[in-house]
């Protein structure tokens, strides 16, 4: 028994495209976690209403506070107020921290003394001709190694004037990063200060870390995969129901007609007589068919009693033995199918005896055939064929819209990132979308590569020929690559015939596609190195053999896929009569390459 070719088509296409899709929103999701992450997001003070913040204030304590008296300040005696300053960092976010830097900028004159538990960057006299830069961790340090200006009587003490500013840079070994969600951090500084301490000029730098696995384009991913796996083993057991279904159906029927002279109930009906003769019946049907009537009458009485009152009409007209041997006219056999209200589903049959055309009806056989069971068994199996038709519908359904909503948002999502490069004031940010919209670029043609690749699984890509310029169909596909790609590590060279101008006639637009997915394979999966195209050109007849080769030095980044390109210029390069050649060398390079005849233009 043959398949049917759509569900073996929607099963192909389910197959190739619904992984690649996957794969597709899975860089998506690679590409937007790590701007996510990569993103700098500052705070400025109390800012409280920010997810993330640092509050600054003095411990407040009986012992935070104390008093350094005889320090000698400019040639006197002063006394100095030293206190414990804690920071606090409030993660109120659902993302960690993946890291954070606190700026404060002094406001005025003070000492800065000790921090826990990071180290500081202490800018010292800022914008004067003495201005000092120094790391430091406070909690231990060398003396000797100490460029700031300081003093030292038991205590270190750093001077600070308006306009300098610490940096406090967290240590990973105690903890102080990362910062789960809903945690809080306290750091502790000490401060020196002779009149007052104004610390409430200060910046906090964070930035996040997102795992790739979360959120809902993860979730999406996941479910479409496990939607993905489910409809893979449905259309799997649906094949088998299906076609056990319809083996189950051709032998119901083949055994009927096969045992067409077994029945529940069989009568011979003498119409000449009026009067039934029984050969076998059941003992339901002998009691309500009274043998003290005629033939019509029984009959009528039985059906009257036994049919459900759904079909008991039509069941009475077919009994109906006056027009019987009008209904019968040149038919061997009439039947119909009724309820029982004892016996359910059942068949009723009428056979012409000894009936030669031309010759008056005289009797005829009638049985009454069970077929409860076999409708059972029939209605289930044409519904598993219903079940599994509806779920082919839905997968083919389904691989056609899917590829075609997938192309919007990756194109949304380039606009995004060129909205971010145009308004943008940090350079670092600019870069990172740059990269982040290249990348989405090369999505976008992938995913028009599937797309095309099920337009030609479905049929919807023929053959086109049409006149064109050599030089065209190699320039275009140069000029993509290098506006998609960045070619900083890669290099680009070509070999081209000298007769690009000649005038040819074929399928320019597939032509031009397969040069493109050519190029774009070897850009792509190649981390640096070089592309060559070369094109090889020969005359003869009235033909022009070309040779068209993409080569590379690799070696091949295994973690860009490129099959779904090569498995598409394939088929391209079919129609034109061709085949595709790849070639892996580890040491020599990858080529992929074809060869074509194209019909040339003459005068």
């Amino acid at each position: 028994m043959k398949r049917n070719p759509l569900l073996k088509k929607a099963y192909r296409w389910f197959v190739i495209i619904c992984p690649l899709v996957i794969i597709v929103l899975f860089v998506i999701q690679i590409v937007w976690t790590s701007r996510f992450n990569s993103r700098e997001h500052t705070v400025i003070g109390d800012e409280r209403d920010k997810p993330v913040y640092m509050h600054i204030a003095g411990r407040g304590d009986s012992t935070s506070v104390w008093l350094k008296r005889g320090y000698m300040l400019d040639g006197k005696s002063v006394d100095l107020t030293g206190e414990t300053i804690d920071g606090t960092l409030y993660n109120k976010s659902s993302d960690v921290v993946d890291d954070w830097k606190l700026r404060i900028n002094i406001k005025g004159d003070c000492f800065i003394n000790n921090a826990w538990c990071g180290t500081v960057c202490i800018h010292q006299f800022t914008g004067t001709y003495n201005e000092r830069v120094q790391t430091l961790d406070l909690r231990n340090y060398d003396l000797d190694s100490v460029v700031l200006e300081y003093s030292y009587d038991g205590d270190l003490l750093i001077p600070l004037k308006a306009g300098d500013y610490i940096e406090y840079v967290p240590s990973v070994k105690d903890s102080e990063i990362p910062r789960e969600p809903g945690t809080e951090l306290t750091m502790g500084m000490i401060f020196y200060y002779l009149d007052s301490l104004d610390l409430s000029d200060y910046q906090l730098d964070h930035s996040y870390y997102r795992s790739m696995f979360t959120g809902n384009l993860f979730y999406l991913i996941a479910g479409l995969s496990v939607f993905w796996i489910l409809n893979a083993v449905i259309y799997l057991v649906s094949v088998r129901i299906y076609e056990e279904a319809q083996r189950e159906l051709n032998l119901k029927t083949s055994g009927i007609s096969c045992m067409s002279d077994m029945y529940n109930t069989i009568y011979i009906v003498d119409l000449l007589k009026d009067r039934i003769v029984s050969v076998v019946a059941e003992e339901e049907s002998d009691l309500n068919r009274p043998e003290n009537m005629g033939a019509n009458d029984q009959l009528k009485n039985l059906f009257e009693i036994d049919a459900d009152d759904a079909y008991r009409k039509m069941v009475l007209r077919f009994t109906d033995l006056t027009t019987i041997r009008d209904r019968m006219e040149g038919k061997k056999n009439i039947a119909c199918e009724y309820v029982s209200k004892e016996r359910g589903w059942c068949r009723l049959r009428f056979f012409a005896m000894d009936y030669e055309e031309g010759q008056t009806l005289d009797s005829v056989i009638f049985t009454i055939q069970v077929i409860e069971a076999e409708k059972k068994e029939i209605d289930a199996a044409e519904k598993k064929i219903s079940m599994a038709e509806a779920q082919k519908r839905e997968v083919s359904a389904f691989l056609g819209n899917v590829s075609y909503e997938l192309l919007s948002p990756v194109e949304q999502v380039a606009e995004l990132e060129q909205q971010i490069i145009d308004e943008s004031g940090e350079e670092k940010i600019r870069e990172y979308a740059g990269a982040a919209k290249q990348l989405s670029a090369i999505h976008r043609e992938l995913l028009k590569n599937v797309i095309e690749y099920s337009d030609f699984e479905a049929g919807r890509i023929v053959y086109s020929e049409g006149e064109y310029v050599l030089k065209d169909i190699l320039d275009r596909p140069v000029e993509k690559m290098l506006d998609i790609l960045d070619m900083e590590k890669i290099s680009f060279s070509k070999e081209l015939p000298k007769d690009l101008l000649c005038s040819l006639s074929g399928d320019s637009v597939h032509l031009t596609e397969v040069i493109t997915i050519m190029l774009f394979n070897a850009a792509t999966h190649i981390e640096e190195g070089n592309v060559k195209l070369s094109v090889y050109s020969k005359e003869h007849d009235d033909n022009l053999h070309l040779l068209i080769s993409v080569k590379d030095d690799g070696p091949v980044n295994p973690a860009v896929p490129g099959k779904i390109r090569l498995k598409l210029a394939e088929k391209l390069v079919s129609l034109m009569g061709s085949e595709l050649h790849v070639i892996n060398d580890e040491d020599a390079g990858n080529e992929v390459y074809f060869e074509t005849d194209q019909k040339m233009r003459r005068g």
